[in-house]
């Protein structure tokens, strides 16, 4: 009896969850834990002693300079003693599907301390992006929510419901979907994640509806004839980011984040051993150390580290200056050479939509050739390059005037030594020096000699993703 009785009660409890007719929204995570060493790096930065935050804007055209030009200047303004080292590489018209394949090049290339980031796609594909960030950086993560395009309907509890009735914002009967897939990916999906990767959400999408109800605006009145924003919205995309960032900055309590560790450096003259846990260890110093280090990393030089040569982006397509001509191009890691490759297109097949093409490196000559719908490899064995990573094809080549074959490349370059100086304010300069990247996420030991001539060092950094790959 006492048996029947439970299975009566869940059997209940059951029904009452199906019958919901409006979803309980999940707490949302905390920007401030998410942003912990963003938010150090500003609010510790003084005249006397400036800091960098390098940022990277990532994903598609809505991610355009067009409001992150104008969001940087503002932060600048704000935060006077903070140089904000910032690319911009999102890719107009590349879906999460397709920034999937160019995302590991382009943040392990850069290595940001930030990262702020909006796409629309597949929400599988999207994840295994934010997993990307999260394997192989120590960035910190600001995921954006989709500004309005169409009126924004309520959040739809999706799943089994026992009732034929259709809450507003679902579609379907008893088993109920979301009509919108925006406000799906916004109001359910990037919340989610942001729990379970611990990252700030720009809540864009609430802030840009609230501002048309307040204004009695219809979405196209910030609209151009897509769903992009005109002049307006993009600088309402810069004031809402600001003002957002700046209240979670204005608000922390001293969260702290243990991705990424200071350590003291060696004397001039000395050398000092590091034990540390991570897949980056880089030198800060006040001038350039080129000829002024000597280091190795788990007994190896730089030189000899894989992820110490890395790939550029692939040259563009012609007529689409924006574009990689493609997403990602594979050379072993254990070419520890700098090389430039080119790739040259012709006997392009319109009928077929195909064509074929031809691969040199300036190091070792012509390196075999290949079709544009079949998976490529290198006699050498150096280069592969995947069919679904073409972004042109047969069609494009001839509306674009080049049906009689063009060429695009890339090239391969160490670059575990000096990096660009950083200007500060009164001509000094932060010039980092990368001892090692690429590193398997574990532990390693670095031992790092300075000549007694060197330029003043500030510190080792050392940087610890928070997932393994």
């Amino acid at each position: 009896m006492r048996s029947r009785l439970k299975s009566v009660a869940v059997l209940a409890l059951l029904l009452l969850a199906c019958t919901a007719e409006s979803p309980v929204p999940e707490p949302p995570s905390d920007p401030r834990h998410a942003l912990a060493r963003s938010i150090a790096i500003i609010r510790t930065a003084t005249a006397a002693h400036p800091h960098v935050l390098k940022v990277l804007f990532y994903g598609q055209s809505i991610s355009a300079p067009a409001w992150t030009n104008l969001a940087v200047e503002r932060l600048s303004q704000m935060y006077p003693h903070v140089r904000f080292d910032v690319r911009n590489l999102a890719i107009g018209g590349f879906s999460a599907t397709e920034l999937e394949r160019t995302t590991e090049r382009d943040i392990e290339s850069f290595y940001p301390d930030l990262i702020v980031f909006h796409a629309y796609g597949h929400h599988r594909a999207y994840e295994r992006i934010i997993r990307a960030f999260r394997s192989k950086t120590a960035a910190d993560v600001i995921v954006q929510t989709d500004h309005v395009v169409e009126p924004v309907e309520p959040l739809c509890d999706e799943g089994l419901h026992l009732t034929y009735s259709t809450p507003p914002g679902c579609t379907g009967h008893f088993w109920l979907k979301q009509r919108s897939w925006e406000q799906h990916m916004s109001g359910a999906v990037i919340p989610k994640l942001a729990k379970i990767y611990d990252l700030a959400i720009d809540p864009r999408r609430q802030q840009w509806d609230e501002y048309l109800r307040l204004r009695q605006l219809e979405p196209a009145a910030l609209l151009d004839e897509t769903v992009h924003p005109n002049a307006e919205g993009w600088r309402l995309a810069s004031e809402l980011f600001t003002r957002w960032f700046a209240g979670v900055v204005e608000s922390s309590r001293g969260e702290a984040s243990d991705r990424v560790r200071s350590h003291a450096p060696p004397p001039r003259g000395a050398t000092r051993r590091y034990t540390f846990s991570g897949n980056r260890i880089e030198i800060l110093a006040a001038g350039p150390l080129d000829g002024h280090v000597n280091a190795a990393v788990d007994g190896n030089k730089p030189s000899d580290v894989d992820g110490c040569w890395q790939n550029s982006r692939t040259s563009p397509p012609p007529g689409v200056p924006g574009w990689p001509a493609l997403r990602q191009v594979t050379v072993a890691s254990s070419y520890h050479r700098a090389d430039t490759w080119t790739v040259r297109v012709a006997k392009v097949d319109t009928a077929r939509n195909r064509f074929e093409f031809s691969l040199r490196s300036d190091v070792g000559g012509v390196d075999g050739t290949g079709h544009s719908d079949a998976d490529f490899q290198s006699p050498s064995g150096r280069v592969t390059i995947a069919s679904r990573d073409w972004v042109l094809d047969a069609l494009a080549l001839q509306a674009r005037g080049a049906a009689t074959g063009f060429e695009f490349g890339w090239t391969r370059a160490l670059v575990c030594t000096d990096q660009p100086p950083i200007t500060l304010d009164h001509g000094r300069v932060e010039q980092r020096y990368v001892v090692a990247t690429g590193l398997d996420n574990r532990a390693h030991e670095a031992v790092i000699t300075l000549s007694r001539d060197a330029p003043e060092v500030l510190e080792i950094r050392t940087y610890r993703p928070s997932l393994k790959e």
